[in-house]
């Protein structure tokens, strides 16, 4: 019975962050999706209330184990477009190669960043003989 509960609190706060999303873009006018609106909200609401959280993961686990069924009709509506995806196939290939490897080498710069500033900051003490001024 209380997991009937946690689902029904978490369906609750799913579709109230999702409507609401909805109702801030569409009364604010701002350029961005009202779905998306609505999970920025969800995300807001599970930091200021933690406890959420386990209504919203017993909710939301069952669409998640299942979520590439829901991919199927955007595969599907792929083949409306065959025409125009074969006549510039080799622009769409170019871009998806270039921003993959542009978004590849930035991410890769990043991360080596990172990695040299927490190993950096750990070699000074070292060096020092272990001692720390």
């Amino acid at each position: 019975m209380r997991d009937v509960r946690n689902m029904i609190v978490g369906a609750v706060l799913v579709f109230a962050a999702y409507y609401l999303g909805l109702v801030v873009v569409s009364v604010s006018t701002l350029p961005i999706p009202g779905p998306l609106m609505g999970l920025f909200l969800l995300l807001a609401m599970l930091f200021l209330f933690p406890q959420l959280e386990v209504h919203t993961a017993r909710f939301v686990t069952f669409p998640l184990k299942h979520m590439s069924l829901l991919f199927i009709p955007a595969v599907l509506g792929v083949s409306i477009y065959w025409a125009d995806i074969q006549s510039n196939a080799l622009a769409i290939a170019i871009a998806i190669i270039v921003t993959t490897s542009i978004s590849l080498g930035i991410t890769a710069w990043f991360s080596q960043q990172l990695f040299n500033s927490k190993s950096g900051s750990g070699s000074d003490v070292a060096s020092k003989g272990g001692k720390q001024e």
